[in-house]
Order: C-alpha cells, then sequence, then structure tokens
C-alpha cells in the first residue's frame, strides 16, 4: 500500500527528530560530560614507585586496605565454646541447652517433646534427640542427671518390702502426666484409656497412645504376649518385661470382621491381614462364594497355619 503525500511528510518528520534527539544526546556527552583520561602504563609505574620511595600505601591501596579492615569488623562473629556441666535434660532450660552446645532447633524439638509430655527416664533416652552427634552424645552423656521422680520403676522398686519402694512416692508433674500407683494395681489393657495407663510406671503418653492405637485396630487383645508387637514397647528390652505385672486381659475381643461381608480396604487394615491376604479373600469369594472357615483358605500361600492360628479370634462369617 502507498503512503499518500501527508503521510510521507509525517514519516520523515519523525524520523528527522529521532536523529536530531540522537544527536543532541551524544553532543552533551562529548562536551560537557568527557570521559577521564585514562591512565598510562609510565603513570601508573611512577605511582607505585614513589608510594615504594615513601615507604608508605598509595591512597587506593589505603582505601582497600581500609575497606577490608571494615567488612572484617562487620562480618566478625564472637565464637561461643560450648560448655560441659551436669543437667537433666526434663528440667534444664533453653539457656542451659544452647551453653552445652545444642542448636536452637534441636532445643525447640526438645520443648514440643516435654510439652506432649515426653520424659527423659534414662540418660540413654536423651541420645533420641534429633541431631545428637557421635561427638557430641560422648561429651554430654556423662553428665546427665535424671532426677529420680522421671526414671522407670524397677523390679526391685515393686518389691513391698525394700527402702527403694519406700521412696518410690516421690512428687509427680501432674499437670503433664497423672500421678504413677505407688503399689501394685492391675489394669485390664482391653478397657484401660491412656490416662490410666499413664498411672503404670513405665508409661507415658506416647506409649500410651501408641498401646490404645493398636488395640483399636485389633479389636482387642486376647494375649499379653501381642504387646511385644508394639515397636514403642520394644525399643528397650528392660521396658517390656516391667509392665507386665501392672496389666491384665479381664476383657476379650470386642469387635470382629466378617470375611465374608468386609471389602479389601476394610480386610486390609487389620494388623494380622494385611493387603495380600485380603485381596486372596476377596479372590476366594469371588471364586467360590462365601467363606464357612478360615479352614477354607489353608491352601492359599498367603494363609500359613500361625497365620490362620493368630486371626482366628477376630474374625466371625
Amino acid at each position: 500500500m502507498r503512503l499518500t503525500r501527508t503521510e510521507s511528510r509525517a514519516v520523515l518528520l519523525v524520523f528527522v527528530a529521532l536523529l536530531a534527539l540522537m544527536g543532541g544526546i551524544l553532543l552533551d556527552r562529548w562536551l560537557f560530560h568527557p570521559l577521564p583520561a585514562p591512565l598510562v602504563l609510565d603513570e601508573i609505574v611512577m605511582d607505585s614507585l614513589n608510594g615504594a620511595r615513601s615507604g608508605g600505601e598509595s591512597d587506593s591501596e589505603k582505601a582497600v586496605s581500609h575497606r577490608s579492615a571494615d567488612a572484617a569488623a562487620s562480618y566478625a562473629v564472637p565464637i561461643q565454646r560450648p560448655e560441659t556441666f551436669s543437667f537433666d535434660p526434663n528440667t534444664a532450660d533453653s539457656t542451659t541447652f544452647l551453653r552445652l552446645g545444642l542448636a536452637p532447633w534441636q532445643v525447640r524439638n526438645i520443648y514440643k517433646y516435654r510439652a506432649r509430655g515426653g520424659r527423659y527416664h534414662r540418660p540413654e533416652d536423651f541420645k533420641r534427640v534429633y541431631g545428637m552427634t557421635p561427638e557430641l552424645w560422648e561429651r554430654l552423656a556423662p553428665v546427665i542427671r535424671i532426677d529420680p521422680k522421671y526414671r522407670y520403676f524397677t523390679a526391685e522398686d515393686l518389691r513391698p518390702d525394700t527402702a527403694a519402694h519406700r521412696k518410690a512416692a516421690v512428687p509427680r508433674d501432674t499437670i503433664h502426666q497423672p500421678a504413677k500407683f505407688t503399689t501394685l494395681t492391675p489394669v485390664d489393657l482391653n478397657t484401660a484409656d491412656t490416662t490410666l495407663l499413664k498411672c503404670i510406671p513405665g508409661i507415658a503418653s506416647y506409649r500410651a497412645r501408641q498401646i490404645v492405637r493398636y488395640r483399636e485396630r485389633l479389636g482387642g487383645f486376647v494375649s499379653l504376649e501381642q504387646l511385644s508387637e508394639i515397636e514403642a514397647l520394644t525399643q528397650y528390652p528392660d521396658v517390656l518385661p516391667s509392665l507386665l505385672p501392672w496389666l491384665r486381659l479381664e476383657t476379650g475381643v470386642y469387635r470382629k470382621m466378617n470375611v465374608n461381608k468386609l471389602s479389601l480396604t476394610q480386610l486390609g487394615r487389620h494388623p494380622y491381614m494385611g493387603f495380600a491376604r485380603a485381596r486372596a479373600i476377596d479372590n476366594y469369594r469371588q471364586l467360590h462364594g462365601k467363606i464357612q472357615s478360615l479352614r477354607d483358605l489353608c491352601l492359599l500361600p498367603e494363609f500359613p497355619e500361625d497365620a490362620i492360628q493368630r486371626l482366628m479370634p477376630y474374625v466371625e462369617f
């Protein structure tokens, strides 16, 4: 498309205006803001020789050294060496932990653990603090002092005729943890809630919750030996034997699985079932109909004899 004469003149005027503007900018820089003349090699050499002859640094070197000194002073952080002294991790405050060399985020995790009712019953429990290094543990382990009221009861403590038992009734922090039993008190494992379980020496909030949760998944305990299936009670080999004298099974299973009605997902939630056995039952139901007894599944590789014996108290047809 060809431009008209008026349009051609307008384009030409715009082009001339741009050229004039660019020319003005270049003229202003050349005439009014000239660049400094670069130092030639001879001038640089003479400056350095004069500085060496005067026995001091040049102005530029002094400025650089002053700037380096100022930067070093600005970023200088005093190094605080960790201290080593006796402490109780159940009562120590944040300042104590920081002086011992723990990081601030470790101190926050310790405070959260204690706020949830967690306690350090023996020095080895403090080793589980996240971020604990072998070097730090080697330095802190000898100076950890656990107050007797936070320790586990031992078999010696449970004997009524011992001095240790007479000293067992120590004050407790009942705000975060219920008072512990001072005499042997049997507790029904299938009906006790977390508050009652925490009254047993050796059971705090975490272990009480794990016992109740596993009981809910099972539908009830049929043997005290099933407690060995709870990881929170088997981390230390001497914990579970110390708890058994306090526990009883006065009630049995309170919830059973109907293997002919429950879905694949519902069956798989049981600790003794799992997804593989639940799928085997679902396939059997589709091929053969209702299951009359777990013995109907004994030919399946997912159901060995020991698995059938464990599941027997928890199923119905």
